[in-house]
């Protein structure tokens, strides 16, 4: 007899405890790796994405939907999100919105995205922003078989996302879904039945259960159940198979085209490339049967689905019919992708392109950031080379590619053959023995200036970033300017200067190249990389303008010749984010390294290490050490400008300010003395080597390691590393060598870069034991972004012998600063700062709210806020609000409005 059910059809998602408890553990750890669900539809993948993101309720979760009907609408899956967070639905100021609100506090926030292969273009590229750029946890579910949106597959490609695949459920667990289902067990060979037909997918099984239960054919009988189940529905992949197999010849061979050369432009085909055997006729109707599917607003067609494409493969038709046809389609497109796909594709087949169309294919990856793509098109171009020229040209481009991706001794190798190949060649003014000038076998056998000059530059870049050789890398470049024409070798002297400035030779002069010698226009590529190189070297040396000059001639170059170098876009911005850092204006500057690390591509390493760096000085040790553990992750995967070693001494010191002594210098020690020595982290290893000494008891030691440090990076013109770094004597009380040099360093630097100005004068105040002068000085510290460094310059002053005035802006400067510190102050406080609650009401009651009408917004009584506002103004040496806003004015706290009187107050209490 049929049973009815014992309760309501529940299903809940069962044995999945480990995989949940494995997935929460994965999203919370440092790095993040975002967590993309993988299985056939029905197996759970949505359900356990929800129980993952319940286990995690501290934080708030944003659930981005994907609809394949709403796929051709910018931001779509995004629209709820929108809506919760109330912002912008434009997308034009919806996407950097929901960046900003969401990449600010990644640590509170976890992305949920259900059936990520169906993300609309611009959501996809916002989660990658969001993944990549700030490190906000994601698990996002996907169905077999489907292709990720090309952001979330470079996620994967690049290690900042793994691949969980949802396998089904087992016996045991089925039995357990039955009892919950039936309140009685079920018969343990109805439940292996039902996992071998199902292959344990949840929604399969629930499908058959309750087809059984409605058919009668479940039965309870001695508290066990019974179930004759039904039919397994049919299988995606068997669907899909069919509706390919149910095609003609010519419908499939019209498919494999358009498979290889999506997105097709069915109004391009019919005008310009009237070889494709194929009739209009054939794509509509493939077009009618769902088999294609058009591009909003385009005549453009597309493939419905990848697994269609995969499915071509299992029958066995003559592929390289279509094939050929696709070749010559997007070879006479004549747009660069265009020209790209159709070498690859011809490279696949049996005969082989032309080498110099490889060696194009080669660079155009590498200058995509497509390093492996690079890579085996420049080997492929070497081995059918015909001569030393295009040897050169597939050598220099694969040793380049292999570096980008560290493997090291293959561009060694690669660099080699390049230099042999050009030393093989004549130059491009110096015809070939037996061979006229204007030969076109001279041309293709022969190795211009620049090209020699553009191995150089790519070699000593790989030899001063990656193998810290910088003294090779100079030697290289000084052999080629010592031959070259002089104008060839003026487009060395960017990238000697940045080299010649790391081992501090920033003295020596490269040899005179005023005079107009051979070797043409400047490489593009030479123009790109010395504009880099400058960038690097102006920003560093505090000379804003010619580093805003670099800039703008490297956006320059980029708009006018394209990307000529996949890192290079990366460096636009130093001199901004160095300029506003050292005007002491760090608030603006933090906002505009993180709207970088959201935009900066293959170099997001260098802007998360940037940030995490500059939260460490801000004293947000916790957010800091999150960023820097990200940064490591993306620069072992990318780091263009040897910023590892630095990233990894601003996680030795992060350790060491947390606490872990031992940790930091497990740390310290882990680290290659190469790394120790590169010269971006020698300052900030003696840093956290003077962490740990004055942790040990010796201060003499730490200053000392500090200004050792901040001397040698002043002689090599790093002025604004020595000048923070110096902050570190500052917080110890060994101030007299550090005073002096901060003093000499003032000097070389302009007036308005506040930050020099405000270390100088705390330092200076904190030596001649004149506390009056340390509450502005400090002030405009807090303002440059260095709370800590304030907080103990302050509490060292407090112990000067002073008068009540000078203690209550000492105290008044330490409440401003304390705000969101969350960082250990290495000197005690005397005095109690005001509480996060007091600072609220002093700052209500300043903006002229009554007392009844602050209770009322806090829910407590009038004479709470009372008690409130006198301890405040207890402490702050006030008296009534006119004079406390007065002080909140001074400290930053409250705006100085239009009102003259709140002026007049502030600029008597200052004085």
């Amino acid at each position: 007899m049929k049973a009815a059910p014992t309760r309501e059809s529940v299903w809940p998602l069962v044995g999945r405890e480990p995989e949940i408890d494995m997935l929460v553990g994965r999203l919370s750890e440092l790095p993040v790796r975002a967590q993309i669900l993988i299985g056939p539809p029905g197996i759970g993948k949505t359900a356990l994405a929800t129980l993952v993101a319940e286990r995690m309720p501290d934080r708030r979760v944003v659930s981005v939907i994907a609809l394949a009907e709403l796929g051709a609408v910018p931001l779509a899956a995004f629209s709820p999100v929108l809506t919760a967070l109330e912002l912008p639905v434009d997308p034009a100021q919806a996407v950097p919105a929901v960046v900003s609100r969401i990449g600010r506090h990644p640590g509170d926030h976890l992305l949920v995205v259900d059936d990520a292969p169906r993300l609309d273009e611009v959501s996809a590229a916002v989660v990658y922003q969001l993944v990549r750029g700030f490190g906000v946890p994601m698990i996002a579910t996907a169905r077999l078989g489907e292709a990720l949106p090309g952001p979330l597959a470079k996620l994967l490609l690049e290690g900042f996302a793994q691949e969980r695949q949802v396998g089904g459920l087992a016996v045991d667990d089925i039995q357990e879904l039955l009892r919950h289902r039936f309140g009685a067990a079920g018969r343990r060979a109805d439940a292996m039945r039902l996992a071998g037909r199902t292959e344990g997918n949840p929604l399969y099984l629930r499908m058959l259960v309750e087809t059984a239960d409605r058919d009668g054919a479940v039965r309870i009988t001695d508290g066990v159940v019974e179930i004759d189940d039904g039919q397994t529905p049919p299988d995606l992949l068997q669907t899909i198979g069919a509706a390919v197999a149910s095609l003609d010849a010519d419908e499939r061979g019209a498919l494999r085209f358009v498979s290889v050369t999506q997105p097709l432009d069915l109004d391009g085909l019919d005008s310009h490339d009237r070889s494709v055997p194929w009739p209009r006729r054939v794509f509509d109707a493939l077009i009618a049967r769902g088999v294609l599917v058009r591009e909003a607003g385009s005549r453009a067609v597309r493939v419905a689905h990848p697994l269609l494409s995969e499915a071509l493969e299992t029958i066995g038709d003559d592929t390289a019919g279509a094939r050929e046809h696709a070749i010559r389609h997007l070879a006479a497109l004549g747009d660069p992708t265009s020209r790209f796909k159709a070498i690859v594709l011809h490279s696949a087949g049996e005969d082989d392109p032309d080498a110099a169309d490889l060696v194009w294919a080669a660079d155009h990856a590498f200058r995509s950031a497509d390093f492996e793509h690079a890579a085996a098109l420049a080997l492929h171009a070497a081995r059918v080379a015909s001569g030393n020229a295009q040897l050169f040209r597939a050598h220099l481009v694969l040793a380049c590619a292999k570096s980008s991706v560290g493997e090291l001794e293959a561009a060694d190798a690669a660099f080699d053959a390049a230099l042999a190949a050009a030393e093989s060649a004549p130059n491009a003014d110096e015809p070939a023995a037996g061979a006229s000038a204007s030969s076109t076998d001279v041309s293709a056998e022969a190795v211009s200036w620049s090209d020699r000059a553009l191995l150089a530059s790519r070699r000593g870049e790989h030899l001063a970033f990656r193998r810290f050789d910088v003294a090779a890398a100079i030697r290289a470049a000084e052999e080629l300017q010592a031959v070259a024409p002089p104008s060839v070798g003026a487009a060395l002297d960017p990238e000697l200067r940045l080299w010649r400035g790391l081992v501090g030779q920033m003295g020596e002069r490269s040899h005179d190249h005023t005079s107009d010698g051979e070797g043409g226009e400047e490489s593009p590529e030479m123009l790109v990389r010395g504009a880099v190189a400058s960038i690097m070297t102006e920003s560093m040396n505090g000379r804003t303008a010619s580093a805003v000059e670099a800039a703008s001639l490297l956006a320059e170059a980029q708009a006018k010749y394209g990307v000529l170098d996949p890192f290079a876009a990366a460096m636009i911005g130093f001199e901004t984010y160095f300029d506003l850092l050292s005007r002491g204006e760090h608030e603006r500057a933090v906002e505009f390294a993180e709207a970088r690390r959201a935009t900066a591509g293959e170099g997001a390493g260098i802007w998360t290490s940037t940030v995490a760096e500059h939260r460490s000085y801000n004293g947000r040790l916790t957010e800091a050490r999150r960023l820097c553990a990200l940064a490591v992750d993306q620069l072992r995967w990318r780091d263009p400008f040897a910023i590892m070693p630095l990233a990894l001494a601003i996680r030795a010191d992060l350790t060491a300010k947390s606490g872990d002594l031992a940790g930091a210098r497990a740390l310290l020690d882990a680290m290659d003395p190469a790394q120790r020595a590169e010269p971006k982290a020698l300052m900030m290893v003696a840093e956290c080597e003077a962490w740990l000494s004055y942790a040990n008891g010796d201060a003499v030691r730490a200053a000392a390691l500090i200004e050792d440090a901040a001397e040698q990076a002043v002689a090599v013109g790093f002025h604004l590393v020595a000048a923070i770094s110096l902050g570190v004597c500052i917080r110890i009380d060994r101030v007299d060598r550090a005073a002096s040099i901060l003093e000499a360093i003032c000097e070389q630097v302009p007036a308005s870069l506040r930050l020099y100005t405000a270390l100088r004068d705390v330092a200076v105040a904190l030596r001649d034991r004149m506390p009056a002068r340390v509450p502005a000085a400090a002030a405009a510290l807090v303002a440059g972004g260095m709370a800590p460094t304030a907080l103990d310059a302050v509490a060292i002053a407090r112990r000067m012998r002073s008068d009540a005035e000078t203690r209550h802006r000492l105290d008044r400067v330490a409440m401003m600063a304390a705000d969101g510190v969350d960082a250990p102050l290495l000197q005690v406080r005397e005095v109690p700062l005001v509480s996060p609650r007091e600072r609220e009401v002093a700052i209500a009651a300043a903006g002229r709210a009554r007392s009844r009408e602050i209770a009322e917004r806090f829910g407590v009584s009038s004479r709470t806020i009372d008690n409130h506002l006198q301890s405040v103004y207890r402490k702050l040496g006030v008296s009534s609000r006119d004079e406390l806003r007065a002080a909140l004015i001074e400290t930053g706290l409250l705006p100085a409005t239009l009102d003259p009187a709140l002026k007049d107050s502030a600029t008597a209490s200052r004085g």
